[in-house]
């Protein structure tokens, strides 16, 4: 069964994106818009601790993420370097 979602970004989420080089960008534009169908495909784990946080491994860059299902959104939480991601 697949599901359509709309993809919202948290202000942080917007203003890490907004940060990086535009190849970058792009990249992790394309891999969130894949995010929209739920199963999500990719390299997608679930976050330890997080209630229903998700974890989207593009490159070195680590897209977190949540499903709102009564709503039909994901909402993009953050997007950081994996070195920044886990502290």
């Amino acid at each position: 069964m697949n599901w359509d979602f709309e993809v919202i970004f948290s202000p942080k989420g917007l203003k890490n994106l907004k940060l990086l080089d535009k190849q970058s960008q792009m990249r992790i534009k394309e891999a969130i818009d894949r995010l929209a169908y739920y199963p999500p495909k990719g390299d997608v784990i679930k976050l330890k601790g997080g209630q229903n946080e998700l974890r989207l491994r593009v490159g070195d860059w680590r897209i977190t993420f949540e499903y709102l299902f009564s709503e039909r959104q994901v909402n993009i939480l953050t997007i950081k370097h994996r070195r920044e991601a886990y502290r």
